[in-house]
C-alpha cells in the first residue's frame, strides 16, 4: 500500500462520522488540520468517504464551506461538487430506472436492485466512455424540465447495457454474493426498455387521469413494443412504470388498460398476473395488522404506539386499494381475485362498524353527566364539571372522533355508509348538547369557577374538529369567547 494513505480504522469511521455530522465552518477546518487530510496524499482517502455520504449531508456540508477562504477547505468544496454533479448526471441519466433502487414507501413488493450496482456502472462509462460522461454533465447544466431528454442520455444508456453484459466483472462490489451476477443481467435487460420507458413516464402525467381511445391505443403500443425486445419485455415494461407511481394500486389501471380490460380470472392466469397479487397480498397483510390493533392484540395497540386515526388512515388506503380492482377489471363473485377482495371488503366494514356501534359508548365516558331537579319531578341532565374525565377516556374518544372522521371519504365503497351518517349525527348531537349546557352554566346567574368550565368547553371544542372539522370548532371557540366564562357572578354574601 502506497504510503501515506492509510488510516486505522477507528480514524476511517471517525472521519465519515464527523464529515457527516458537520455542523459549522470552523469544526470541519479544525478537524481537517489536525488529522492532516490537507496533505494531497490524504484527498484519495477523503475523495473515498465522501462518496459514501448521503446527498443530504454533502449539500449540508456544501453549503457549510460555502463562504470560506482556507484553501485547504476550498478543495474539500470543489470534491464535494464534484461529487453532487457526479450524482446528478448520474440520476438524470438513469431517471426512468432511479426508483428501482429504493424500496417503495407503500409497502408492496416490487423489483429493487442494489446501490453498488448503478454507482459502479456510472463510475465504468466515467471510464469507458469518458466524451459521453462528459457531454451528459454539461448538457445537464443548461437543461431545463421542459426540454427533451439530450441525445447523449440515450446513448450512455446503451453503452452502460452493453458494459453490464460485456464487462460485468467491472460492475460487481468487492464482496461478492450469490446472485449478484444475475441482478447485472437483468439490470441490462431493464435498459433496453430506457426509450420506452422515458415515453410513457413523458406522458405520465395525462396517463394519470381519464384514459380515453387515444391514450390507451398509445400505452398498449408501447407495452407491445416492450414485449418485441424480449420475451419478459412487458413485465420489465410494468415493472418501470409501477416503480415510478406513488400509489403502487395505481398500476391496476394501466395492466387493464394494456390487457383491453379483462375480467379477474383471465389477468389472473396472465403474465402480469403478479402485480395484482402484490396488491391482494398486501391488502391482506394490512387487514390481519388492522384487526390485531383493533382487538388490542398488536403491540402498537398494548403500548399505545398507534391510535385509530392511523387505523382509519390504513382502512381508507385498503379500501382505495381494493376500488382500484373493481373500477378496472371485470370482477366475478367466485373468481380468483373476485372472491379475496369480496372477502376483504366485508372484513373492513365489521371492523369499522363495531368502532362505530361503540363510540357512542366512549363519547358518555368523556363527557360526564349528571342529572338535576329542574322544577318538581322535572329533571335534566348537565355537564358533571366537578370532576374532569380521565385521561384514557378522553384520549380513546378524541381517537374515535378522528377515526369516524378519517373513514368518512370511503364510507360508500366500503358499504358502512349508513352507519357512518347516523353514528355522527349521534356524536354530533351529544357535542352540540353538552356544548349548549356549558353556555348555560357560563351566561347563567350561579357561581362558578372558570378553570374547570374552561377545561370541559377546551374538551368538547376540540372533539368537535375532530369529528366535525375545524370550521365548526372555530365558530364555537367565538362563542366560547362571547360568553360570561371569565366573569362568573360572585356568591352572595352570607
Amino acid at each position: 500500500m502506497e504510503s501515506g494513505l492509510w488510516l486505522p480504522s477507528e480514524k476511517i469511521n471517525r472521519t465519515s462520522l464527523i464529515i457527516s455530522d458537520a455542523q459549522s465552518l470552523s469544526d470541519c477546518r479544525d478537524w481537517f488540520i489536525s488529522m492532516g487530510v490537507i496533505a494531497d496524499k490524504r484527498l484519495h482517502l477523503l475523495r473515498s468517504l465522501i462518496r459514501t455520504l448521503p446527498q443530504a449531508s454533502l449539500r449540508s456540508l456544501e453549503l457549510a464551506l460555502g463562504v470560506t477562504k482556507d484553501p485547504a477547505l476550498i478543495e474539500v468544496r470543489d470534491m464535494i461538487m464534484v461529487e453532487r454533479e457526479f450524482r446528478n448526471a448520474r440520476d438524470a441519466v438513469f431517471a426512468p430506472f432511479m426508483p428501482l433502487f429504493e424500496s417503495r414507501s407503500d409497502g408492496l413488493d416490487a423489483v429493487e436492485f442494489p446501490e453498488w450496482l448503478l454507482d459502479n456502472l456510472w463510475r465504468s462509462l466515467e471510464k469507458r466512455e469518458p466524451e459521453l460522461y462528459q457531454e451528459a454533465r454539461y448538457a445537464l447544466r443548461g437543461l431545463r424540465p421542459e426540454d427533451p431528454t439530450p441525445v447523449v442520455f440515450f446513448r450512455l444508456v446503451t453503452a452502460g447495457a452493453a458494459i453490464l453484459r460485456e464487462h460485468p466483472d467491472e460492475i460487481l462490489p468487492s464482496k461478492r454474493e450469490r446472485g449478484d451476477e444475475a441482478e447485472i443481467a437483468e439490470f441490462a435487460n431493464y435498459l433496453d426498455l430506457h426509450r420506452i420507458s422515458r415515453a410513457v413516464l413523458a406522458r405520465l402525467p395525462e396517463l394519470m387521469g381519464r384514459i380515453d381511445a387515444e391514450k390507451a391505443a398509445a400505452l398498449r403500443l408501447m407495452f407491445k413494443d416492450a414485449c418485441a425486445i424480449s420475451d419478459e419485455g412487458g413485465t420489465r415494461f410494468m415493472e418501470i412504470l409501477f416503480a415510478n407511481l406513488e400509489d403502487g394500486a395505481q398500476i391496476i389501471k394501466f395492466v387493464a388498460t394494456v390487457s383491453d380490460r379483462p375480467n379477474d380470472r383471465f389477468l389472473a392466469e396472465s403474465e402480469l398476473a403478479e402485480f395484482g397479487e402484490r396488491i391482494l397480498d398486501r391488502i391482506a397483510e394490512s387487514l390481519g395488522d388492522l384487526k390485531a390493533f383493533m382487538s388490542g392484540k398488536s403491540a402498537s395497540a398494548s403500548k399505545g404506539g398507534d391510535d385509530l386515526q392511523g387505523a382509519g388512515d390504513r382502512v381508507a388506503r385498503v379500501l382505495n386499494q381494493l376500488q382500484s380492482f373493481a373500477t378496472y377489471i371485470e370482477l366475478s363473485r367466485d373468481g380468483p381475485w373476485g372472491k379475496r377482495i369480496g372477502d376483504a371488503h366485508k372484513q373492513i366494514a365489521d371492523m369499522v362498524e363495531s368502532q362505530l356501534k361503540g363510540a357512542e359508548r366512549v363519547f358518555q365516558d368523556a363527557l360526564p353527566l349528571k342529572t338535576e331537579r329542574v322544577y318538581g319531578r322535572v329533571k335534566k341532565d348537565v355537564p358533571r364539571i366537578e370532576k374532569f374525565p380521565k385521561p384514557e377516556a378522553v384520549t380513546k374518544a378524541a381517537n374515535v372522533a378522528a377515526f369516524i372522521r378519517e373513514v368518512r371519504a370511503t364510507a360508500n365503497s366500503g358499504g358502512f355508509a349508513s352507519l357512518h351518517s347516523k353514528t355522527v349525527q349521534t356524536l354530533e348531537g351529544m357535542l352540540d348538547s353538552y356544548f349548549e349546557s356549558l353556555l348555560d352554566i357560563a351566561n347563567g346567574e350561579d357561581p362558578f369557577e372558570t378553570e374547570p368550565v374552561m377545561q370541559f368547553f377546551e374538551l368538547t371544542t376540540d372533539l368537535m374538529q375532530a369529528l366535525c372539522g375545524e370550521e365548526k370548532a372555530v365558530v364555537a371557540r367565538r362563542r366560547i369567547a362571547s360568553s360570561n366564562v371569565n366573569s362568573p357572578p360572585k356568591p352572595n354574601a352570607a
